[in-house]
């Protein structure tokens, strides 16, 4: 029999890049972990085969298209779509990130799919700023972003219309996300599976003991050795902060084998 297929869309603007791969990340040790009993698809723009004979939204698969959008949010909204593409009333929209959102939300309302999770990171980006430019195109970014916010989602001032889940570091959303997409396809996995087995426990390892000894862990390995999410942040935000002081260079002491 066919495992059902999965499509989790990933939606977000350039600045939560650390975060957009930890999903990938973590959809990857969920593949293995459902191994048997769902097919999961991740859908992210790096992976297409875009042309430079049209735009970039139009040649990807649409949120609504998909099961799960998972969409993950700072300080910026994003960049801005051509006028064509524009909703009901002719108005238009601020960003690809918002007509991903928008669409999703809307097929929900229609049909009840995709699911859609949204997260903010909190706190203020790490950044040189050398030009005014620079200043302004971060300002109107971020109105632009909590604009969205309050029209979507509210705030403490005026109530809450619409669940999100902030956050603050890396590890914490790796733990979130895993955390939330494990439920969401835990729900699909009970009803694709048949009522003969419907009681079977998951796999939990594919194979092989999660305790190498003195071997290497390698790329095959990643469903039993991750982690130090926040550890590798913490040195990837110090990288950005020795760049922008014009000193690339960041070292990592430790003992031997830690």
């Amino acid at each position: 029999m066919a495992l059902e297929t999965v499509k989790v869309f990933i939606s977000s603007p350039g600045d939560v890049g650390p975060e957009r791969l930890l999903t990938t990340r973590v959809l990857d040790r969920l593949r293995g972990e459902f191994a048997g009993r769902l097919h999961i698809e991740a859908v992210l723009w790096e992976h297409e085969p875009l042309r430079a004979t049209d735009h970039f939204q139009r040649q990807l698969v649409k949120p609504s298209d998909c099961d799960i959008v998972v969409c993950i949010l700072w300080w910026r909204l994003g960049t801005r779509l051509p006028d064509d593409f524009c909703r009901a009333d002719g108005s238009t929209f601020s960003s690809g990130t918002e007509w991903e959102f928008e669409d999703a939300a809307e097929s929900f309302r229609r049909c009840g799919a995709p699911d859609l999770v949204v997260y903010r990171k909190l706190g203020n980006p790490e950044m040189a700023l050398s030009t005014k430019q620079e200043m302004l195109e971060r300002f109107e970014q971020k109105e632009a972003l909590d604009a969205f916010i309050d029209r979507w989602f509210g705030n403490p001032q005026t109530g809450f219309k619409a669940a999100f889940h902030p956050f603050q570091t890396a590890d914490e959303f790796e733990r979130l996300v895993e955390t939330h997409l494990r439920n969401l396809l835990n729900q699909r996995a009970v009803r694709a599976v048949p009522v003969a087995h419907a009681d079977e426990p998951p796999p939990v390892w594919h194979r092989g003991s999660p305790f190498r000894g003195l071997q290497a862990f390698d790329f095959e390995h990643a469903q039993v050795f991750f982690g130090r999410t926040q550890a590798v942040a913490d040195v990837q935000q110090a990288l950005v902060r020795q760049t922008a002081a014009g000193r690339a260079f960041v070292l990592v002491l430790g003992a031997s084998g830690s």
